[in-house]
Order: structure tokens, then C-alpha cells, then sequence
């Protein structure tokens, strides 16, 4: 009975040492020996990031017209996919994978601090060949042109030289209960996979598989749950693209 006891308190005691914080990256996998593409008609090995061959010709997106230009600045482009499973549902409510999904990318794009292409520019990738490339069988294109800014002068829409291509799959998303003898935990968890992709060389720079924790309310209702997840993990992700690309220098 007193080992029971003392065990109670030593998970007590780590427990509220885990949620002190509220939200952190909890996982992070680097694909770094073997990084695996499904395309819809074949599959296939990538080697190291460093070995591989270019896998993406973007030599048809790259000259849009003659007006393109290369900037010391970098210039992004993005490609968000989702999964069924990228949804929300707590007790009594529920949000289907497109809207959770829409709304989550909708505030990540809010906290990127990156040069990102204009709604037109961005569209050009916005197809099945950038999802057979770099995203999963079951995996559905998000439409976030509704989410950049537009460009009114037309000929400017493409003048800008694409860096670097961010993809991101939103796989999986669901939230974990856990009781401890008198105590409940509510921790929201998102499984993303992150690629950036050279637009230089047309090959993966970056390539991680990432699960995201953020602890909720245990006593607040599922509506307020849902806007503090909205609010700090695509937040979240954020943060973590912010800090590959600081990396990339090394292959500009």
C-alpha cells in the first residue's frame, strides 16, 4: 500500500511538472537515411538530402515569363495538404478534416514572417504534380490563394524567382484523455510532415516528420479548447518552419 502511495505521488508530481508549459514540439524525426515518396502510379526510395538526385523539374514554373527576376530576397512558395484524420472532435463537437484543416493553415500562413508569393504566383503549384511528389496517397491539396495576398498589378504576378517551395501535410490530428487516479489531462496532438524544396535544384533541403503537443483546459468546453488550439499550434509549426529556414543558407 505505500508503494502505492508514493508511486501515486511521483506521477502526480511529473505530471504537473509536464503541463507546466503549455505548448511545446515535442517530436521531431529527421528523415535523414531514407525519405519515401508515394506517388500514385509508383514507389520509390530517395536517398541521403545530400545524394539525392532532382526529383522535381521546376524548370517549366521557373520561367513564367521573361520579366522574372532573382532578388537578394528569399522568396517562397506553399503547398498544404490534409488527411480525413487531420480533424477535430471533443465530447460533443466536431469539426470535419477540410474546415479544421482550412481554418489551421489559414492561421499558420498569419504567423509566418517569410516572403511569400502572391496568390496567382503560389497557384502554379497548386497541382497534382506537386502532390504526387511531395505528399501521401490519401492526402487532398488545400486551396489557401484566399489566404495570400493579391496581386492588382498583372504584370508583376510572377515576377519574382521562387526560392524555395514549403510543403506541408497536415497526416493526423486528435486529442489524447488521460486520467491519473484524480486528475484528467486533455493534450491535443498534430502529426505534420514538413519538406522544403529547392527551387534551384528541385531537391528536398529539409525534410522532417513532426508531432506537435499543446495541453487544454481540463475544465474549459470543447469550443474554448478548439480556439486556443487555433490560436497556439499552427503558431506552433510556425516557429519550426521559421527556424529551418534560417538554415538554408547553405544552399542559397
Amino acid at each position: 500500500m505505500k508503494i502505492l502511495i508514493i508511486l501515486s505521488l511521483f506521477l502526480s508530481l511529473n505530471l504537473f511538472a509536464n503541463v507546466f508549459s503549455n505548448k511545446e514540439i515535442i517530436k521531431i524525426e529527421e528523415n535523414q537515411d531514407n525519405f519515401e515518396i508515394i506517388d500514385l502510379n509508383q514507389k520509390m526510395q530517395m536517398p541521403n538530402l545530400d545524394e539525392q538526385q532532382a526529383l522535381f523539374d521546376s524548370s517549366t514554373l521557373i520561367e513564367k515569363n521573361s520579366k522574372t527576376i532573382k532578388d537578394k530576397d528569399l522568396d517562397f512558395a506553399l503547398f498544404i495538404t490534409y488527411k480525413p484524420s487531420f480533424n477535430f472532435y471533443l465530447e460533443d463537437f466536431e469539426i470535419n478534416a477540410y474546415n479544421f484543416s482550412e481554418i489551421f493553415a489559414r492561421n499558420l500562413i498569419s504567423s509566418l514572417k517569410i516572403q511569400l508569393l502572391n496568390s496567382a504566383a503560389n497557384g502554379i503549384y497548386q497541382n497534382k504534380k506537386t502532390l504526387n511528389s511531395f505528399s501521401f496517397a490519401d492526402s487532398k491539396i488545400l486551396n489557401i490563394s484566399h489566404f495570400l495576398k493579391k496581386e492588382q498589378d498583372k504584370n508583376s504576378m510572377y515576377s519574382k524567382f521562387t526560392d524555395y517551395l514549403i510543403v506541408i501535410n497536415l497526416n493526423e490530428f486528435y486529442v489524447n484523455i488521460t486520467d491519473y487516479f484524480f486528475t484528467r489531462t486533455k493534450n491535443a496532438i498534430a502529426n505534420v510532415n514538413l519538406k522544403i524544396v529547392s527551387m534551384h535544384s528541385g531537391k528536398i533541403v529539409s525534410a522532417k516528420n513532426v508531432k506537435l503537443q499543446f495541453a487544454l483546459g481540463k475544465d474549459a468546453n470543447s469550443k474554448t479548447n478548439l480556439a486556443l488550439i487555433f490560436g497556439e499550434m499552427p503558431q506552433m509549426l510556425g516557429e519550426l518552419i521559421q527556424k529551418e529556414i534560417r538554415g538554408l543558407k547553405n544552399f542559397h
